[in-house]
């Protein structure tokens, strides 16, 4: 059994008899990972009898993900103190991790006077906004870490030009465009640290390196980006926002070359969607494979694991030490070769909208331990 240590970049091998597994491991195959557990930071939360943080919890922990970082288009969204301390208190004291953005266009006004911990920075993510509103936003939020869901929202589109789908025209500079403008408006008045969310196309990388050389920017790759082509989509579960490209192999070759930093999932759960693509909300619930994706299609598990845990805590100031997290006493365990079809009725987590139902994708966890103890066990949940 391979060890992998991201924080060393270590990979050592051991005899699985000297680690204290909770019975007989499940044997798909010979290549077994004991790893870190995972970092995602874009995921959504319901409520409202939607995806809670119970079955969120559980969700995160099938996929492998200890921590999580929670975006602010809830209903009510995270834009004030009371909003955000009732989400703190729905998901303090949990197996994973939750850390929460907060809307950059709600009354909060200064994260640092914020007597709450575990807040991760401002987030535009699932939020309509023009220029006049991100100009207001910039005038009156003190500077942090702002995640941008980059997009001309007057712009009409759900899909981008030349996809053979319906409403297809949405441009595809849409993206580019708005990152220049959420990044060289931000730098007029004093941000300088920016994390741009879900990245889809070649011309938004090239305007994130021109951009660089006078900010700090981050970007991200999700699994659905870096899978689909628009010829793939053939169900309202693979509508997303911003829309599969054709770019999907210069994505796959940035984050081969550090150009994109971390991988996230965007986990954005949904009951049934309905039939049409034009009745579709945006979204895909899929945190419980985000790994078994990435893992299959780099077919690099270091890369992979790299990007999903200290890549992503790098981004936001953190570490596995700073928040209470030890190795071995918290790790997951992977079968690399374990070949599945995606099934999203099984899911832990209340979204049902999965893009990849039905398909066969290879790699998956199979045991999360924290704090010493296996929570999780091929397929089940261990009681305390």
């Amino acid at each position: 059994m391979l060890i992998y240590d991201p924080v060393e970049r270590k990979t050592s091998s051991v005899e699985e008899a000297l680690i204290d597994f909770p019975e007989k491991i499940p044997m798909h195959s010979e290549r077994l990972l004991l790893t870190y557990p995972l970092v995602d930071l874009h995921t959504h939360v319901r409520l409202n009898n939607g995806e809670d943080y119970n079955s969120l919890e559980k969700a995160s922990i099938r996929g492998g993900f200890v921590v999580v970082n929670i975006q602010p288009n809830t209903n009510p969204p995270i834009s004030s103190e009371d909003v955000l301390r009732h989400h703190k208190e729905l998901s303090n004291g949990k197996k994973v991790l939750f850390l929460h953005t907060v809307s950059f266009f709600g009354e909060i006004s200064d994260l640092g006077a914020l007597e709450v911990e575990g807040i991760s920075g401002w987030s535009t993510d699932g939020l309509r906004y023009h220029s006049e509103e991100l100009l207001r936003a910039y005038l009156n939020k003190k500077p942090a870490l702002l995640f941008d869901h980059s997009q001309l929202h007057e712009l009409p589109g759900d899909f981008y030009v030349g996809s053979p789908l319906p409403n297809a025209r949405r441009p595809y500079s849409n993206e580019a465009i708005a990152i220049f403008r959420t990044v060289t408006m931000g730098l007029e008045f004093g941000f300088n640290r920016f994390h741009i969310q879900h990245v889809s196309t070649a011309e938004s990388l090239e305007t994130i390196e021109y951009l660089r050389r006078r900010a700090k920017i981050t970007c991200e790759l999700t699994p659905h980006h870096c899978y689909f082509l628009p010829e793939m989509i053939d169900h309202p579960n693979q509508k997303i926002n911003p829309p599969i490209s054709k770019d999907r192999d210069v994505l796959r070759d940035a984050l081969r070359k550090g150009i994109i930093d971390v991988l996230t999932t965007d986990h954005a759960p949904h009951p049934e969607k309905p039939e049409t693509f034009q009745d579709a909300p945006y979204g895909s619930s899929h945190i419980e494979v985000a790994l078994s994706v990435y893992l299959m299609v780099f077919e690099d598990f270091k890369l992979v694991i790299d990007k999903l845990t200290v890549a992503p805590l790098r981004v936001i100031g953190a570490s596995f030490e700073s928040l209470g997290l030890r190795f071995p006493q918290d790790s997951i365990l992977i079968d690399l070769d374990a070949e599945f079809t995606v099934d999203s009725s099984t899911f832990e987590s209340k979204g049902k909208n999965c893009a990849f139902n039905g398909c066969v994708l290879r790699g998956k966890v199979i045991g999360f331990r924290r704090n010493g103890r296996w929570v999780y066990w091929d397929g089940q949940f261990l009681e305390n």
